[in-house]
């Protein structure tokens, strides 16, 4: 009963969702749920009246073993086809609810293979299972006309009873349609003086989608994600109060007052409102960029400089210093991208670089140490290459530290490059800062080189205070990276 009351409850709510919908516009997604979860109950029809039709009004067996040998061969492919479908119905629904997280794009790849395994082994069992049973003789004895009998009466009341459930659905939309014709909804006026005429108990969002107006929401109005949130400048007062869902949402970003959820409040009378987070060209709720709205993430970060780069350019012509530049920031480059980094920017004469950003390659610590060596072997062969015309050899500061970050596409719309925000860039940047003060190539945090399982020969270990921090932060100072070799596992206690 348990399991029944768990459908029936699933269902009803998503016809009470469906139901209170006030347009059909939506991303490609979510319409693939939609129709996968109102076709379940088609499919299921027969399996459960069989089983539970059967088992109640006559006193089938409705154990594995006699449902097994009914389902096979007969109903072998409606039977897989039902378990696919369900099982992609509810992988889109989890994965939209997770794709929030801040741990699941690390995860993302693994779970990708589990989701693909549990229907493959779920059907392989089943249809294995019932083969070998078909290969034995039947217990007891077969079933009688009369139960085939009222097994397909079953089957077909039970099909009845569903199409008469989906177009009493259908009614009551259209019904709900029609009496939105009657009724005066209220206007929403958008930046721009912009005036558009809802339904009544529509949401903001779906007043914004039925007008065509761009309004971001990654979760796909679930109040999960907050990026369909506006400012409400006129009429906040006659707005009911937050739910506890979206209540819940707003007090984690902190949100000042007159701030809501667009997908979460259905204004009965005139708004005014500015949506808070600009919609790009592409729509977030496809997935194509998950960096447009933010992902926080364990990452390494890279700061490079080139030391006394200023005194050499004034000593060379104009074009000269610009050549040299594009010829280190060519070879620095090289390497970063050789080790799966990214060059964030160029400042001035440094680089920001960040390393792991793809989650298959972990938080990237191993990669931006393996870099900084190759970094340091360009610089040799640019120092030689440059030998006549420099009057003193190029040399660079490391900075390297693992930690959260969030990445985002910031800039200007259709200019907006992906970048780190977060304290780890800063104390990336606070450690190259203090290769000056130590007369260091190179300073990396112990975080990082605990998580590249790496160590550098010779390297001195000193704690250093970081603004913003009580507790200073333990780092490794290198005056070269040719000592750099995998860390021995600590020995095991007897």
């Amino acid at each position: 009963m348990t399991l029944y009351g768990a459908l029936a409850v699933h269902i009803g709510l998503a016809a009470w969702k469906l139901a209170h919908r006030r347009t059909w516009r939506m991303a490609p997604w979510e319409a693939v749920q939609i129709a996968l979860g109102l076709s379940i109950p088609f499919l299921a029809v027969a399996h459960v009246a069989v089983t539970r039709g059967l088992n109640t009004s006559q006193g089938l067996d409705d154990s594995y073993t006699v449902m097994l040998r009914l389902l096979w061969p007969s109903f072998g492919f409606d039977q897989s086809l039902l378990i696919v479908i369900v099982w992609l119905h509810a992988i889109i629904g989890l994965h939209q609810w997770l794709r929030t997280k801040n741990w699941y794009e690390h995860w993302k790849p693994a779970l990708l293979v589990l989701a693909a395994l549990v229907p493959t082994v779920s059907i392989t069992g089943w249809i294995e299972g019932a083969r070998r049973l078909a290969l034995k003789p039947a217990e007891g004895a077969p079933m009688s006309e009369a139960l085939v009998a009222e097994g397909g009466r079953l089957i077909e009341a039970g099909k009845a009873g569903v199409w008469t459930v989906f177009w009493g659905l259908v009614a009551v939309i259209v019904l709900l349609r029609m009496m939105d014709w009657f009724r005066r909804g209220p206007t929403i006026t958008y930046p721009g003086g912009r005036a558009v005429r809802g339904s009544p108990g529509a949401t903001v969002l779906e007043i914004s989608r039925v007008a065509g107006v761009p309004h971001a929401a990654v979760c796909g109005g679930r109040g999960r994600c907050t990026t369909c949130r506006v400012l409400v400048t006129a009429g906040l007062n006659q707005l009911p109060a937050p739910n506890a869902n979206e209540a819940a949402a707003l007090d984690r970003i902190n949100a000042p007052p007159g701030v809501r959820l667009a997908c979460q409040i259905r204004p009965e009378h005139s708004l005014t409102i500015r949506p808070l987070i600009p919609i790009r060209d592409a729509e977030p709720t496809t997935g194509r960029d998950a960096y447009q709205w933010g992902v926080e993430r364990r990452i390494t970060v890279m700061f490079s400089d080139l030391r006394g780069f200023t005194t050499l350019a004034e000593r060379l012509y104009p074009y000269d210093s610009v050549f040299l530049l594009n010829r280190y920031f060519e070879v620095m480059s090289e390497a970063i991208n050789r080790h799966g980094g990214e060059v964030d920017k160029f400042l001035g004469d440094g680089i920001m670089a960040l390393f792991g950003v793809a989650p298959a390659r972990g938080a990237g610590s191993a990669d931006a140490l393996h870099a900084a060596r190759d970094m340091l072997v360009a610089l040799d062969r640019l120092n030689r290459e440059f030998e006549a015309t420099l009057s003193d050899t190029l040399r660079i500061g490391i900075g390297i530290h693992m930690g959260s970050a969030v990445l985002g596409r910031v800039g200007a719309e259709r200019q907006g490059s992906l970048t780190a925000l977060g304290d780890s860039v800063n104390i990336a940047s606070r450690l190259e800062a203090l290769n000056k003060e130590f007369g260091s190539v190179i300073v990396v945090s112990e975080a990082a080189l605990e998580a590249a399982k790496l160590t550098i020969e010779g390297a001195d270990f000193r704690e250093v205070p970081v603004r913003g921090r009580e507790e200073g932060l333990r780092v490794a100072v290198a005056h070269s990276l040719d000592g750099l070799r995998v860390a021995e596992a600590a020995p095991v206690p007897a």
